[in-house]
């Protein structure tokens, strides 16, 4: 065999066993892929209802309090420490209690990238447009805080959140609690005023958002109406240019609730 044909037959050993390593290595990423996808869906199934339920909770308080103008919590606003308002307290254990859902995905969803699922994606631009600093209702590290307030950590099972008492026993006892909860506390205390009780109203809408975004069907929430007739037009400018128009581009029916453009509608208080 003379040189030529030597050659000939090294080249293609070469080519041959490259072929192969490369397609290993495609194959091998394709795996990691997929199996990064899967772990993010079942990561996706197992704590997106127990959000969702809490959000449609708070949601359904707020559409309560936005029909009457919060005037349920108007007596509160010299004493925003106080918990004899049941509407007040309630109000910001509901509150607690999204916010604990949030940081539970948060902990527990440190190894698994989220976005790797389509309701993932859409989560973690909720998530994230209600801690951005035109919709969120307290600074980062107040509501982060709240969050940590209403877990429970078992040995033996996943973190969870405590009860309504259990949650009215740290805010009436324990000086560290009330601390973190006096800047939610203050914020619930000012609907008196009307750029306060628009922020709230900006802030429900979202959490409405992400109900009806995650659970189309309202499988594990419930379908409601929301309460555009209750926007200043500085609020609907707001939600429908920059919120709508710009970070939750995907949500299918912003109209539910913005309403019509605010042209011609009487000025809301």
């Amino acid at each position: 065999m003379d040189t030529d044909e030597w050659l000939r037959l090294l080249v293609a050993a070469i080519g041959g066993g490259l072929t192969v390593k490369l397609l290993d290595i495609g194959y091998q990423e394709l795996r990691r892929r997929s199996e990064s996808s899967e772990a993010a869906r079942k990561f996706v199934d197992v704590h997106l209802d127990p959000l969702l339920k809490s959000a449609d909770e708070l949601v359904g308080k707020l559409v309560s309090l936005a029909g009457e103008d919060f005037r349920s919590l108007r007596d509160v606003e010299a004493k925003p420490d106080s918990t004899e308002n049941n509407d007040f307290a309630g109000l910001i254990f509901l509150t607690a209690k999204f916010w604990a859902n949030m940081e539970i995905i948060r902990r527990e969803g440190l190894s698994v990238s989220i976005v790797k699922d389509l309701r993932g994606r859409q989560l973690q631009r909720f998530m994230d447009c209600l801690e951005s600093r035109g919709v969120r209702i307290v600074d980062r590290v107040s509501q982060r805080a709240v969050g940590e307030l209403m877990l429970t950590d078992r040995r033996d099972g996943p973190l969870q959140t405590i009860l309504f008492v259990e949650f009215v026993r740290s805010m009436e006892g324990r000086p560290d609690a009330r601390r973190w909860i006096s800047p939610l506390a203050h914020t619930f205390s000012r609907t008196r005023h009307t750029s306060d009780r628009q922020r709230l109203l900006r802030y429900g809408i979202v959490i409405h958002a992400l109900i009806d975004s995650l659970d189309p069907e309202h499988q594990v929430t419930r379908d409601r109406p929301s309460y555009p007739n209750k926007l200043s037009k500085r609020s609907w400018r707001d939600l429908k240019y920059r919120v709508f128009g710009r970070y939750l581009k995907f949500v299918p029916d912003p109209e539910k609730y913005l309403g019509p453009p605010k042209r011609g509608r009487p000025r809301v208080g």
